[in-house]
């Protein structure tokens, strides 16, 4: 039996994407959006996240456990992953061929299997290593046949992973290529990631406006690009704006003039600003907290970086912590004054 708040959310979502797609004007928007409000935790959502965390919280379990009652060789470790993951892409199939009820438990499966891909080439990159030491070429592979069998399992899961596995591969590449050697926290290049952001962007609008036609087996999958190049843009971002575009390897220490610090805080501002913006037109709350968010952390950014050293430990905690407060206030007054419109509205 399907959850009633489930059915009203799925309702939401629909009347979210006729909006955005313009078959539905503001008015007549809001009006049947207010006839399903929305109340209670959604404990089928949490339970999707214990459930992922469940299947790799086994598997790690079961990893430890082998290490710990057999003795493993590389060649037998890769036979290992390579039987496991074959096995979860496998059950993940199974189950949602003939259990569409576990829907969600397949899929995990499926995204079990690409987390034992990693490993798998990471096993088979260490049995042949040449000592070149070029680890992100193997994350490279993996980005490209997670991407693949996203799109072939039709696994929004996967397609998470290979956000992240993009991540990794990117930054490590620019490191690697730059001599570094390693995967630095600063994002090594940050502009270069802000680029890479806008692309994913631009593929995001894409893939969007083409699943009403073409792409119509994997509506939804646009906000994984969409949410994925928000994230990489709003990282670049912030270190652009705390260092400017450290792009010399070879210097210790990259110092940015206060022309290119006020350039990437203004970007940095003025993006935050049109994503709030366009996220209340378009009715889409990613680019809203997306938005909110970033602009509320540059904020306290700007605040300890210029102000909070002239004004001392005690005071700079006390207006950082009251503001945080006054905000907590200000949000939580605001979702009671919209969740009794609703009510008063279904009433």
């Amino acid at each position: 039996m399907i959850n009633p708040q489930s059915r009203i959310r799925r309702v939401r979502r629909e009347l979210d994407e006729l909006l955005r797609e313009g078959l539905l004007e503001p008015a007549t928007y809001q009006q049947l959006r207010e006839r399903y409000p929305t109340e209670g935790w959604d404990w089928r959502s949490l339970g999707r996240w214990f459930l992922i965390f469940g299947a790799v919280s086994a598997m790690a379990g079961l990893t430890i456990l082998g290490r710990t009652l057999f003795e493993f060789t590389l060649p037998k470790l890769a036979v290992i992953l390579g039987v496991a993951m074959f096995a979860s892409f496998g059950g993940g199939q199974w189950l949602k061929r003939t259990r569409p009820a576990l829907v969600w438990t397949g899929l995990s499966l499926e995204l079990l299997g690409g987390l034992l891909l990693i490993g798998l080439t990471f096993t088979l990159g260490a049995i042949y290593a040449t000592g070149s030491g070029n680890w992100p070429a193997l994350l490279l592979i993996d980005l490209l046949l997670l991407l693949g069998l996203s799109y072939a399992l039709r696994n929004v899961l996967l397609l998470v992973l290979s956000a992240a596995v993009f991540f990794g591969w990117f930054g490590g590449f620019t490191g690697y290529a730059s001599g570094w050697g390693a995967y630095w926290f600063g994002m090594n290049y940050p502009l270069r990631f802000l680029m890479a952001a806008t692309a994913m962007i631009a593929v995001a609008v894409i893939h969007q406006q083409s699943e009403a036609g073409p792409l119509a087996s994997y509506r939804g999958f646009f906000k994984v690009w969409l949410s994925g190049g928000l994230f990489f843009a709003e990282m670049a971002l912030w270190l652009l704006s705390l260092f400017g575009n450290f792009d010399r390897a070879s210097d210790w220490w990259y110092q940015a003039g206060v022309a290119e610090l006020v350039l990437f805080n203004g970007l940095w501002a003025g993006s935050n600003v049109a994503l709030v913006g366009l996220g209340a037109h378009r009715a889409m709350r990613m680019l809203t907290g997306y938005g909110a968010t970033f602009l509320v952390i540059q904020i306290y950014t700007l605040f300890f970086a210029h102000l909070a050293e002239h004004l001392g430990l005690l005071l700079s905690l006390l207006i950082a912590g009251g503001g945080a407060l006054a905000l907590t206030f200000w949000l939580e007054e605001r979702r009671r004054g919209n969740a009794g419109i609703l009510r008063k509205s279904a009433s």
